[in-house]
């Protein structure tokens, strides 16, 4: 599925952005399920709350608060549903909040992101304090079922409290982008790369390895040395430098390629805002066309909010460009 914005213009393209997860890199069997298990884990283990219904949460329960806004980070994404069910089920008991859905939280949780009041602030104001994990706990829970037991020892010296014997999913993650996708990049001109991501410490590194591998059949493509290794990217923003949706991110991002016209590619409200929130608040803004990867509903809510092109796969990519030269 390729759609683009009705009367979208087209102007010279020299950088492509991208996104890792979900973009370049399927994580829906890692980040998710480990969202999945470590709140889980903190509600019913942790919390003592036992009753709790299992499976706690769904991979559509998730992508409802990543397509609302303010949830790109993991951590708080674990923070969030572990304080929702737990004040469900304690705090809350017996009150008409207990009855709310979690698809009703994630549309309050989206009106308050376009507000920009969205994220951990919005949720400290809903929720009881005594159901918000501590951001350290959430943090840990996560990555030890994310990382495993045995990473997170080797990149972090953390001795697992919450999942000693997690393998980790991160073995799970395969790569979405392909050689030919690569190719047709570089033979229409494309020569910068770069990537603004919600990933942060030795999951960059881990990713940039990763990509660095999808390029290295491809001679002809810039090089450069960084911080994470050998790599395509002449940018890659981590969350510990810029969050998404701050345009900052993107304002970096294209004064280190020297970009005159790029295409920013996600999967996220988040990412789609990053660009939206570029063109609105930064002056003399560099043309950046925002291009969502999305299917069924999603789509149609990126459409809805202003993204200039959206793809069911990164694969489409060069194929949405060719159609916007038509």
């Amino acid at each position: 599925m390729i759609w683009r914005r009705p009367g979208l213009a087209a102007f010279p393209l020299d950088a492509a952005i991208f996104d890792v997860d979900g973009v370049l890199i399927d994580t829906s069997q890692s980040y998710v399920r480990s969202v999945m298990s470590a709140s889980e884990h903190l509600v019913r283990v942790v919390n003592g709350l036992r009753e709790a219904p299992a499976p706690l949460l769904s991979p559509a329960d998730i992508l409802l608060f990543k397509l609302a806004g303010g949830w790109n980070n993991d951590w708080h994404c674990t923070a969030l549903f572990t304080a929702l069910w737990t004040a469900r089920l304690r705090e809350w008991r017996g009150t008409p909040a207990a009855e709310i859905l979690l698809a009703e939280w994630a549309r309050r949780a989206q009106l308050a992101a376009s507000v920009h009041q969205g994220g951990m602030p919005w949720l400290h104001g809903i929720a009881p304090a005594s159901a918000i994990p501590d951001p350290e706990v959430a943090r840990w829970a996560h990555d030890e079922y994310y990382w495993g037991a045995a990473l997170v020892r080797e990149l972090y010296g953390h001795e697992p409290v919450y999942a000693p014997d997690a393998p980790g999913f991160v073995h799970n993650e395969r790569l979405l982008l392909d050689s030919a996708t690569i190719r047709a990049l570089i033979e229409r001109g494309i020569s910068r790369y770069g990537l603004i991501t919600g990933r942060w410490g030795p999951e960059v590194i881990w990713a940039a390895r990763v990509l660095a591998e999808a390029w290295s059949e491809h001679e002809d493509a810039p090089r450069y040395e960084s911080m994470h290794g050998r790599t395509p990217f002449g940018a890659i923003i981590p969350s510990e430098e810029y969050a998404k949706p701050d345009p900052a991110a993107l304002v970096a991002a294209l004064g280190r390629l020297g970009s005159q016209g790029a295409f920013f590619v996600g999967d996220t409200a988040d990412d789609l805002d990053l660009v939206l929130r570029y063109r609105r608040e930064v002056k003399d803004a560099l043309p950046v066309l925002a291009v969502c990867v999305a299917e069924g509903n999603a789509a149609e809510t990126f459409k809805a909010r202003g993204a200039d092109i959206v793809l069911s796969s990164v694969t489409e990519l060069s194929a949405a460009l060719a159609r916007l030269d038509g």
